[in-house]
């Protein structure tokens, strides 16, 4: 009964996502990471998993208000899930706006990853009752803030995800150096 609850909130969410039009805004993603790694931390510990934050400082980015949260809960609630004790789960901030979530798990085929994002879908060696529907919802979300997401190896063993999101600042000023209004609103495809 709760798969099912799960499933059901899961399909609200998407449903809600495709047919709303919405403006993301500048949000400070260092502030986001530092607010979830502490959310995290406590059960991250439990499971004698490490979190660690590395990279640059990334400023703000354009996204749907609320979303980057989300993105990152899922990313690492997913993390957690696959990783051994003591390893660690880095998030990783790199120049271009970019944050990987990278993992020390078994990873995923390059099968599994193509399929990663499809709605329902859930990997045949999966261990847990996931309803097949955070991936989707976590790409939902970066595409409507103007980013992609991606999942890659990572170096050694384990899963990357990967978000690319548009920094303000990349997109502030026009060539002559003026500012330029932010971006418009996107119906989420």
């Amino acid at each position: 009964m709760e798969r099912l609850n799960r499933m059901v909130q899961g399909l609200l969410a998407l449903a809600r996502l495709e047919n709303s039009a919405t403006t993301p805004e500048p949000v400070d993603l260092d502030t986001v990471i530092a607010d979830r790694v502490a959310m995290w931390e406590p059960l991250a510990a439990e499971q004698y998993v490490a979190l660690t934050v590395t990279g640059h400082r990334a400023g703000p980015v354009w996204a749907l208000p609320g979303a980057l949260e989300q993105v990152i809960d899922n990313l690492v609630a997913n993390a957690l899930r696959v990783s051994p004790p003591g390893t660690t789960i880095t998030l990783h901030r790199a120049p271009g706006a970019e944050l990987h979530i990278i993992d020390q798990g078994p990873g995923m085929t390059e099968t599994d990853r193509a399929r990663a994002f499809d709605r329902f879908w859930r990997a045949s060696d999966s261990h847990h009752d996931g309803t097949g529907l955070g991936l989707p919802i976590v790409r939902h979300l970066v595409q409507a803030s103007g980013g992609d997401i991606t999942l890659h190896i990572a170096p050694g063993a384990g899963l990357d995800a990967t978000v690319r999101l548009r920094s303000v600042a990349d997109f502030s000023r026009d060539s002559s150096g003026r500012p330029r209004p932010g971006p418009a609103s996107v119906t989420v495809p």
